[in-house]
C-alpha cells in the first residue's frame, strides 16, 4: 500500500496534468524516470503523462470545433 506522501504527490501530478498539460507531461516524466524502482510511482507516472496528453488533445479539439477561442 502506498504511503500518504506518495498519494499526495500522485494527486498533485494529476492536478498539474489537467491544469497545464505541458507541465503535466514533464511532472509525469520526472516521477516515472526518477522513481523506476517504486511500482506505485512507475504506474502513476505513466498515467499522469497519459492524462496530460488526453487533456492537451481535448483542448485542441475544443478549439478546433469552435467551442473555445484560441488565446
Amino acid at each position: 500500500m502506498a504511503e500518504t506522501k506518495e498519494i499526495i504527490i500522485a494527486v498533485i501530478g494529476y492536478i498539474i496534468a489537467l491544469i497545464s498539460p505541458i507541465l503535466g507531461i514533464i511532472a509525469g516524466a520526472i516521477i516515472f524516470f526518477t522513481q523506476r524502482d517504486n511500482p506505485f510511482f512507475n504506474r502513476h507516472g505513466k498515467l499522469i503523462i497519459f492524462v496530460a496528453i488526453a487533456a492537451w488533445l481535448l483542448g485542441i479539439a475544443l478549439v478546433a470545433m469552435g467551442v473555445f477561442k484560441a488565446p
